[in-house]
């Protein structure tokens, strides 16, 4: 019983450390895209014509934000830390593992 109870600790400290990243991860958002919208004009090229920018004028975005694009890798960050994402999880992590030593106690 006490062996469960210390997996259970465990797994919601784990849980509470993701949590604490993803916010970070929010703060980190929010302050950086401040300053590069309001302080620092910017752009750069990816792919050919694929551009980068905060830069704006009064017709809207001249390029693709760089907000969007962070937003949406934050997005799928946030699917992830709560649970309604499960590929590559702890889960998925763990049974790979176990998959992994089992190979190579049969060489």
């Amino acid at each position: 019983m006490d062996n469960l109870h210390e997996k259970k600790l465990q797994k919601a400290k784990q849980k509470v450390e993701e949590i604490k990243k993803f916010y970070k991860h929010v703060i980190t958002y929010v302050l950086v895209n401040l300053f590069l919208t309001f302080v620092w004009t910017f752009s750069f090229k990816i792919f050919g014509d694929l551009v980068f920018s905060n830069q704006y004028n009064s017709e809207g975005f001249k390029h693709i934000p760089f907000w969007l694009v962070w937003g949406i890798f934050l997005l799928f960050d946030a699917l992830k830390t709560f649970g309604f994402i499960t590929f590559f999880d702890k889960k998925w992590e763990e049974k790979k593992i176990e998959e992994y030593m089992k190979e190579s106690d049969n060489l």
